[in-house]
């Protein structure tokens, strides 16, 4: 998975946003649709501009580094579906499932046009842009699966 992969994922939420939630979202998950926009796109976007909080270093260079190896070769990933990231402001459930999903396109606009070095990722540390846009896709497709249908 590629940024164009990430970039097709998030090319198919305006046509997808009116589908009924439960066609897009990850059974058993605890958020409304608009909710899941917000988180993506605030990972997305923390991916550039840094995240709020990260776990401890240690972490990040033992059981972080595996699940992220371990991700990348399975090509997906398997999370806690309410888990918020560390820090970052409460996802509104009120806000138009619309906006949240300009702002996740925004988000891996940012994403996606950035060449620099990314931010460190909260649980798996340094990422290079490929894994980043590997784990994004992943990360959209398990709280998203229905953006994969056609």
């Amino acid at each position: 998975m590629t940024s164009a992969i990430l970039t097709d994922l998030t090319d198919r939420l305006p046509g997808k946003v009116g589908r009924p939630e439960h066609e897009l979202l990850a059974p058993g998950g605890p958020w409304n649709l608009s909710q899941t926009l917000q988180h993506c796109a605030q990972t997305v976007r923390y991916s550039v501009t840094g995240y709020p909080r990260l776990k401890p270093a240690l972490f990040r260079a033992t059981a972080g580094a595996l699940a992220k190896r371990v991700f990348l070769r399975r090509g997906t990933m398997k999370h806690p579906l309410g888990a918020e990231i560390d820090g970052a402001p409460p996802l509104d459930p009120n806000l138009p499932a619309t906006q949240a999903a300009a702002a996740l396109a925004d988000a891996v606009a940012l994403f996606t046009g950035h060449t620099g070095p990314h931010a460190p990722h909260p649980a798996y540390g340094h990422c290079t842009h490929d894994e980043f846009a590997r784990l994004h896709a992943m990360h959209l497709a398990e709280h998203l699966p229905g953006l994969l249908d056609a």
